[in-house]
């Protein structure tokens, strides 16, 4: 015990003689500190050595800079949420953003949300002591489709209740035709959308669906319709991420040209329907491989559902070959909860439970979701020289036990330290 407690307390006494002077702006205006005494991660394993950091990012090694002792303590990049929804409304989005960042999460990818909410929501975040997010603003979806119903459900929550269709054109954008898929893309870029979200939901089943009252909210885009959807949104430099139900969603989505899968298809089966629906074929698993198409995990949710044991036991054993046959075709994997209760560390835990991969595997996909599928653009999800200088320092190894991830002794983000303090957000009760 000595050790994780002199760590704790020699970090935490650095973080605390720099705060003062450090959230004001870059280290002493531009000066230079060496990280030293702590293992640092790689893909590989821990390694030793020192660390330099100027300006928010890591540095060659400079003469004179003033020494942080870690203390034996265990540095990694901080953690991603690639799926949640949390992040919509700016009443509880610095508490939802505290909650995150105590659980190690610096990066959240937010893949649909109120237009309306979003630009308050947005102002608040992005920020030295906030994570960092991204909006697609409202998805695509067909007229009478996935999420239109919920939204009208939602509303109860947030004022007087009203139709799902009264959110058009702000928390979704129904693409009937050909003709209305370019002045949509027009709408959503107006609104400041950092990629584009759409909805597969049975696209094996469209003609059959689209005009039956019972499949209401259970619908999504034309699959005629879906490629030209996907080409229009690229030639504007948007990235395009999907909802899918099933195994047919998926395939028609990789043939078009996705860029993200948001969802693992089967977390949950529809009644009467058998795994053969959502199992992904090694053709399936090659073909996203080829065109890079991120899969986000989002098994999680299947545990939050209403499901008798037998049938929720053999959706996640479907769930777990469908990632173990993703990883072995070398398709890009990114840690998402979809639950909007929790964060990614639920789906992390999750997955550590069903025993999908081990847990040097789990980590490196929580550590390099950021730059897999929320920020790929930016030097993060690494700790060498021209990296950003972000990064927790955990009192234990956590390649050996993920729980180590939760003892957090101190965090850094743009080269300053970080006070993590877990408010209770209204709607985000726990990790």
């Amino acid at each position: 015990m000595r050790q994780p407690i002199r760590t704790a307390m020699a970090v935490m006494a650095a973080a605390a003689l720099l705060a003062g002077s450090a959230l004001a702006g870059p280290p002493g205006g531009g000066e230079t500190l060496r990280f030293t005494g702590g293992h640092w991660w790689s893909p590989s394993g821990f390694v030793e050595g020192d660390r330099y950091v100027r300006g928010g990012v890591f540095v060659a090694p400079t003469a004179g800079a003033r020494t942080v002792d870690l203390a034996g303590g265990y540095v990694t990049p901080p953690f991603g949420e690639a799926h949640n929804h949390n992040l919509d409304a700016p009443q509880q989005a610095r508490g939802v953003s505290d909650q995150y960042l105590a659980n190690g999460i610096f990066y959240v990818k937010n893949p649909n949300s109120r237009a309306a909410f979003t630009s308050q929501t947005r102002a608040l975040l992005n920020r030295q002591d906030t994570v960092d997010a991204r909006f697609a603003m409202g998805g695509l979806t067909a007229e009478g489709g996935h999420p239109i119903r919920l939204y009208g459900f939602l509303s109860r929550f947030s004022g007087p209740e009203q139709p799902g269709e009264a959110f058009e054109g702000d928390a979704y954008h129904v693409i009937r035709t050909a003709a209305d898929i370019e002045p949509t893309l027009d709408r959503l870029q107006a609104q400041g959308a950092d990629f584009v979200k759409t909805y597969l939901l049975h696209s094996e089943a469209y003609e059959a669906r689209r005009s039956d009252k019972a499949y209401y909210g259970l619908r999504g885009l034309d699959p005629a319709l879906y490629p030209k959807i996907i080409r229009a949104a690229h030639r504007r430099g948007l990235k395009v991420s999907v909802h899918v139900e099933t195994a047919a969603d998926f395939r028609t989505a990789v043939a078009a040209g996705v860029d993200e899968v948001a969802h693992l298809p089967g977390y949950n089966w529809e009644a009467g329907e058998g795994p053969e629906v959502y199992r992904l074929t090694p053709a399936d698993a090659r073909a996203a491989a080829r065109a890079g198409v991120v899969v986000v995990t989002t098994t999680v949710i299947t545990r939050g559902l209403n499901l008798p044991t037998a049938r929720r036991q053999q959706i996640q054993a479907l769930q777990a070959a469908n990632l173990r046959l993703l990883m072995a075709a070398g398709v890009p994997l990114a840690i998402g909860s979809d639950s909007y209760m929790q964060t990614s560390r639920a789906e992390i835990e999750n997955l550590s439970d069903m025993q999908v991969f081990d847990t040097p595997t789990l980590l490196r996909l929580w550590i390099q979701t950021p730059k897999v599928a929320i920020f790929p653009g930016r030097r993060v999800s690494c700790l060498t020289r021209g990296c950003e200088a972000d990064f927790l320092v955990l009192k234990a190894d956590p390649t050996r036990d993920l729980a180590a991830t939760r003892d957090i002794a101190a965090a850094w983000k743009q080269g300053r330290p970080l006070t993590l303090v877990a408010r209770r957000a209204s709607m985000l009760p726990g990790g």
